[in-house]
């Protein structure tokens, strides 16, 4: 099979929202690349005076694969593009497409993946790169794959960062809709004694699984939702999907936490903040904490 790869560039503000538009249309994930992750993630003498460009502007690419409707879905594309420019995120560009092979498009996107430092001590390394570690460093070994979980996302680091802070030796953690597994693998690195990841896609199934076995940790990997959990066995439980999801699976939350227990949810537009707070209230959850990257949030609830 053939895919037509799709690059656009825009301003850093639309980013989000043109590859939300091309996960849409391609069922899949999407690559960015990003001057200001380049600079944050190269050692000082690695960067010289021509690069990168303008740190406002981003790449985002996407890969279409091609089926009978596939001018279907590049009018689609353009006509959602024209309906993100009336949103005043900044000056999004016409797309450019060229077509690539199966095994191309199954690696192109790997360019755009490269070594993360996410807090104090997480270093994201993909799994076909070479990184010098320090002495306390913790790495996540990762290959995404279909399930497009590099922790290079707001959100995703949002969560990173925070687990930092909330795993304490010894507990019970259980990610929800775990992805590539990465929040699992990190709570087991930070010294989570238990670690359950749940999804209910098989693809991210496979891949937290494959994730796991190439970091040699204990984690627990299901095809399950979150009501299938044992009951009040959870310190602590993480949620990196979408605000009306969350707000959906709170009463299980709620019945999974031990007393005392937090719940960190994140994949929450900070247009939805407020609303989901107000849910986590109703449900006996008690909103504790929020911290917000790119327009995106992540808010930490502890069960009373």
């Amino acid at each position: 099979m053939r895919y037509l790869e799709t690059t656009i560039r825009c301003r850093r503000a639309a980013a989000d929202a043109v590859g939300n538009l091309l996960m849409e249309l391609s069922g899949s994930g999407y690559a960015v690349d990003d001057p200001l992750a380049v600079l944050e993630n190269r050692p000082s003498w690695e960067i010289t005076d021509l690069e990168p460009g303008d740190p406002e502007w981003v790449t985002v690419t996407g890969w279409i694969p091609e089926t009978d409707d596939l001018e279907q879905q590049r009018l689609r594309l353009e006509a959602g593009l024209d309906g993100l420019r009336g949103l005043g995120l900044g000056t999004i560009e016409p797309a450019a497409f060229r077509w690539v092979e199966d095994e191309d498009w199954a690696n192109n996107w790997k360019a755009y993946f490269k070594p993360t430092r996410l807090g104090e001590r997480l270093v994201i390394i993909p799994s076909w790169e070479q990184y010098d570690l320090a002495s306390d460093d913790l790495p996540l070994y990762l290959d995404p794959g279909m399930a497009f979980g590099t922790g290079t996302h707001a959100t995703t680091a949002l969560c990173l960062r925070w687990l930092e802070r909330l795993v304490t030796p010894g507990i019970r953690v259980i990610d929800v809709g775990t992805g590539s597994g990465i929040l699992a693998i990190a709570a087991h690195r930070l010294g989570a004694g238990s670690v359950l990841a749940v999804d209910i896609d098989p693809v991210a199934v496979q891949v937290a699984e494959e994730n796991v076995r190439r970091n040699g940790v204990p984690v627990e990997v299901r095809r399950a939702t979150l009501d299938q959990v044992e009951e009040g066995e959870a310190d602590l439980i993480v949620a990196n999907i979408i605000a009306s999801v969350i707000q959906e699976i709170l009463p299980d939350v709620y019945n999974r936490l031990k007393p005392g227990g937090r719940f960190l949810a994140s994949g929450i537009i900070a247009e939805k903040r407020e609303a989901v707070a107000a849910a986590m209230t109703e449900a006996w959850l008690l909103p504790v904490g929020v911290q917000e990257q790119d327009g995106w949030v992540a808010i930490l609830a502890m069960k009373p």
